[in-house]
């Protein structure tokens, strides 16, 4: 199986909203994802692993991303959804 590069799809500024639904899983959808993240000297990753489903992926950060992530990382991102 041939495994594909995914970037992250937020600003390092965001809404905690918007984070979480960047890194919500791409199988079934959950906002439920449990993640870690990996900096290396050149280059920052964030493992992502669904826990209703178990699928899992990387997702390749920019520093920006990256520092965003460090900030919370003590914290759950949630997604919430608002009815307008």
């Amino acid at each position: 199986m041939e495994e594909t590069l995914e970037l992250a799809s937020f600003r390092g500024d965001d809404d905690p909203c918007l984070v979480a639904a960047a890194l919500a899983c791409r199988v079934c959808l959950s906002g439920d994802v449990e993640w870690a993240l990996r900096v290396g000297d050149f280059d920052a990753e964030v493992l992502c692993r669904c826990r209703p489903c178990g699928d899992a992926r990387t997702v390749s950060l920019t520093a920006d991303q990256a520092l965003r992530l460090s900030l919370t990382a003590d914290q759950a991102l949630r997604l919430s959804l608002q009815a307008s």
